[in-house]
């Protein structure tokens, strides 16, 4: 299922030729900067001038021009006449908006635009396709035109020097250059790190802290360590493969998930509803802005999956911890009779597991301290 996306980017490229009668590189540069009635014999440079009619757009601007005066539009001109000479690709971008996201992203409001905002956009989405593309020797410019129902950036590119001779680039470097277009327009860093917030810093640092064989647990919480005992004894011999994305522990990972969801229904409920709650929002804004859903469910997936993978290993970490006791105890020379072998390995981990606990209590009464004082401080800031 798809929907109206709030970026489209749209790419071609053109080689050159070398018959005379040819259409030159700043034909390109003049179809998106031209006045409509322009001497033929000027098509390479005309390029541009479509790009700057005043009636489409408010100018050229380059990597590091806003605004290019007479002298700089002359001087690009040139660079671009030189690179076809010299046998450069044009490579010609079109990113399109639906004007509706716009003014959901605050670009446009009323009639105006932000255009200082469409240029750094563009400026990073096309200096990253760049890198990505390893195209080091590679000279740009580009225009914001308004003369049709979207508002649109043209972007023209060629190379100076290393010529390449494939004009195709990889459909990985146009979703980065819309990726980037998006999130410098859209920014969600600050959602986005309020969910990596409560899989670090709540939740995995919650569960580093707080062992699953803790006597509580043992006493309120059975069937939590009776998932963890089950997981333990079915362990790979092989403890270099007790890593959650390990190929021995693929048998293991869903009774992990399993283990996971429980541990976040005892200690995290209401918090992994917040969660939820904003990852949906981000599921929605990927949604929209890039159209597809099924890329929207991917990355919800790729969110969650994260949460099962640090906390699989966190889980993980506790059971290595408690392997180590264990050999460490066969090595002090435990008595030979097995009831009085398993008593002082239970008397020795009961009094580890009760010191972790105190220790642990006191962090994560910490944590609700400070999160409850940051809570205040908002509370302060918003006058409630």
């Amino acid at each position: 299922m798809r929907e109206t996306p709030g970026v489209v980017i749209k790419s071609k490229f053109k080689v050159p030729s070398t018959k005379k009668k040819s259409r030159q590189y700043t034909t390109y540069l003049d179809y998106i900067n031209r006045p409509d009635a322009k001497d033929s014999r000027e098509q390479f440079e005309t390029y541009h001038d479509y790009m700057e009619d005043e009636t489409k757009s408010s100018g050229l601007f380059t990597r590091e021009d806003d605004r290019l005066n007479h002298e700089k539009r002359r001087a690009v001109r040139d660079i671009f006449k030189q690179a076809q000479e010299k046998g450069s690709i044009l490579w010609q971008d079109v990113i399109s908006f639906d004007n509706t996201w716009l003014r959901e992203t605050g670009v446009l409001h009323d009639d105006l635009i932000d255009e200082k905002r469409l240029i750094q956009a563009t400026r990073n989405a096309v200096e990253a396709m760049l890198q990505k593309e390893k195209m080091v020797h590679a000279y740009w410019t580009g225009a914001v035109h308004y003369n049709t129902d979207n508002i649109h950036v043209h972007v023209a590119i060629v190379e100076t020097s290393h010529i390449r001779e494939r004009g195709k680039r990889k459909p990985k470097s146009i979703e980065l250059m819309k990726s980037k277009v998006i999130h410098s327009l859209a920014d969600r860093t600050k959602e986005q790190e309020k969910l990596n917030a409560f899989i670090r810093d709540e939740l995995i640092a919650h569960k580093r802290n707080r062992k699953i064989q803790t006597l509580p647990n043992r006493v309120l919480h059975p069937e939590l360590v009776r998932q963890f005992k089950d997981i333990y004894e079915r362990l790979p011999e092989d403890k270099r493969q007790w890593r959650y994305n390990m190929n021995g522990m693929q048998p293991l990972r869903e009774s992990l998930n399993r283990l996971t969801d429980s541990y976040i229904d005892i200690h995290f409920k209401s918090e992994f509803q917040a969660f939820n709650a904003r990852l949906e929002q981000e599921v929605a804004f990927h949604r929209r802005s890039y159209g597809d859903t099924e890329k929207a469910e991917h990355y919800r997936t790729t969110k969650r999956q994260d949460l099962y993978t640090r906390m699989g290993n966190a889980i993980l970490s506790e059971m290595r911890d408690l392997s180590k006791e264990q050999v460490i105890l066969e090595k002090k020379g435990a008595p030979k009779h097995p009831v009085r072998r398993a008593f002082n390995q239970q008397k020795i981990f009961n009094e580890s597991l009760y010191r972790i606990e105190r220790h642990m209590n006191d962090e994560f009464e910490h944590l609700k301290n400070q999160r409850a004082f940051e809570q205040l401080e908002r509370d302060i800031e918003y006058g409630k």
